[in-house]
């Protein structure tokens, strides 16, 4: 069953109370298995029951990695290298990204040290296969000025500006130390209290901005971009690097250290 099949049979209620927010959405997150039936609250047990049978999930993440390294795979990794700030020897293609270097093969297979998630793979080959070209500014803009950026700038401010807020807010210290751990330098180049530059990909730098909650004015977080970022990634994709940074600031806050270990 595909996922209009699927929408056909849901009741199409569209009323917002699963993650997705609509019917059709909902049936697209339930063919990639990132949705439950049981999110709906218009089906009953005997629909959920019929309907779980008929669903075959597919991992749209490993498709789309495949897709990815097949573009890739006549790529020159020499040439890109010079071009996106990597280094090229031994015949792979070296790229450092949020504090690690990855070594990528002409296959577009990805080796590091530790784990690699599907998000850094698909990341990854985006950059190498997007093969912007240009050279650094040095003039920093908001997300909003980037190529299509202010078609999506609710979204960069909801899943990046506000949770790095949130996180700088709730622990400023030990938030700051694990962006320098990721490489961040701190700045005073800047008119805001906190200021941290920070290179995300080689091509990738940012400046993120952070004002403390002061009298009536809560804290916020502002990201900037050297105006050259949408020659290197989508705006999609830059959401998609930014969300990543916030994923790794949020593993390193103390409540997850501790409920990490006392998982193991």
């Amino acid at each position: 069953m595909n996922a209009v099949d699927l929408y056909r049979r849901l009741p199409k209620k569209n009323c917002g109370k699963c993650r997705p927010k609509a019917c059709m959405p909902f049936a697209l997150s339930l063919i990639r298995g990132e949705a439950d039936l049981a999110e709906c609250p218009y089906l009953t047990p005997d629909d959920i029951s019929a309907l779980k049978g008929a669903i075959i999930k597919t991992d749209w993440r490993e498709e789309l990695i495949q897709s990815l390294r097949e573009k890739m795979s006549t790529s020159d990794l020499s040439g890109i290298a010079r071009d996106l700030g990597g280094e090229f020897r031994s015949g792979k293609l070296f790229i450092p990204c949020l504090g690690r270097q990855f070594e990528i093969s002409q296959d577009g297979e990805i080796q590091t040290l530790g784990h690699i998630t599907p998000w850094i793979r698909i990341l990854l080959l985006h950059y190498i296969n997007t093969h912007g070209k240009a050279e650094l500014s040095g003039k920093w803009v908001s997300f909003s000025e980037l190529k299509s950026g202010m078609v999506k700038a609710s979204s960069f401010l909801r899943e990046c500006e506000e949770p790095l807020s949130e996180m700088l807010a709730s622990g400023l210290e030990s938030t700051a130390e694990t962006l320098m751990k990721l490489g961040a330098v701190r700045t005073t180049d800047f008119p805001a209290p906190y200021a941290w530059s920070l290179f995300l990909l080689p091509k990738l730098p940012v400046i993120v901005l952070y004002w403390p909650e002061e009298d009536e004015f809560p804290s916020k977080v502002k990201v900037l971009f050297d105006q050259t970022a949408d020659r290197f990634l989508d705006v999609e994709s830059i959401i998609f690097l930014l969300e990543g940074l916030v994923k790794n600031l949020g593993m390193a806050q103390p409540e997850n250290i501790n409920c990490q270990s006392e998982k193991s």
